[in-house]
């Protein structure tokens, strides 16, 4: 009956090649409706907020819905972290391209050109990889990025915890969260307690609110700052005050752990 009202109607040459979604009791007509009209089926796969590209590319390779095999990995911190949807078999580095033609686009839309510490849209990227692995809540995104803005205008190490972590777990197959003072003294082009400036390449994937925030810092005096045990941080304008602070992380964290 099916291919006969097809045949009918003419529709049997119209048919658009894809998935469709068909939901509860649906006529004949109705389905042929949507297969002529190519309404098809989208799915979605979601690249969280400073995602590592290994991280990103281990969710389009377990997505059985997508086809073929990545030619190229691209660089750190070229891809945009966000929501996106595809069609059953379509191409991984299609999606990949879909991606970074997002973050080229974001990073236009944030960039201007009157930052004197910031010399590239590399950087740009950079720094909001930084900012973005360091805070959890968007308000204090724009702070943490006076911190950096800060220490590198008075020439101090941006000492930037994540970045150890970036290459202590570049070739690790299961991440590490700890950090030993031989990891810290460990010299390499990400660790920011032993070099100057920016990492050499991006950390992570950065979103929307940690790239304006890379070029939209809050005017502060802060050079400090540490995690207050509930999500959020500390911060200070000088070392004393930071060490104060410190202690009462370390108390918070005790006491935590005596609850447990």
């Amino acid at each position: 009956m099916f291919k006969v009202l097809l045949k009918l109607t003419g529709n049997d040459k119209k048919i658009q090649y894809g998935e469709y979604s068909f939901q509860g009791k649906t006529s004949k007509i109705d389905i042929v409706e949507k297969l002529i009209s190519g309404n098809y089926y989208y799915r979605k796969l979601t690249i969280p907020e400073c995602s590592s590209i290994k991280e990103t590319l281990d969710i389009i390779n377990n997505n059985t819905f997508l086809i073929g095999n990545i030619s190229t990995a691209p660089a750190e911190g070229t891809i945009f972290p966000d929501t996106y949807f595809f069609q059953r078999d379509d191409d991984k580095n299609l999606i990949l391209s879909r991606m970074q033609k997002k973050m080229d686009e974001v990073v236009a839309s944030i960039w201007r050109n009157d930052n004197d510490l910031l010399q590239s849209k590399e950087d740009l990227i950079n720094l909001a990889s930084l900012i973005e692995a360091e805070a959890k809540d968007n308000f204090e995104k724009n702070i943490i990025s006076s911190v950096f803005y800060n220490r590198i205008k008075k020439d101090m190490k941006l000492q930037s915890d994540p970045t150890i972590l970036y290459y202590k777990n570049l070739k690790r197959k299961i991440k590490t969260r700890k950090i030993f003072k031989k990891d810290l003294l460990s010299d390499n082009p990400w660790n920011t307690y032993t070099r100057k400036g920016l990492p050499l390449t991006a950390i992570c994937s950065p979103g929307i609110q940690a790239l304006d925030a890379a070029m939209n810092p809050k005017k502060t005096s802060f050079l400090y700052f540490v995690a207050d045990g509930i999500g959020g941080h500390k911060f200070s304008d000088n070392y004393k005050e930071h060490l104060a602070n410190i202690k009462l992380w370390k108390d918070k964290i005790r006491e935590t752990n005596e609850i447990k």
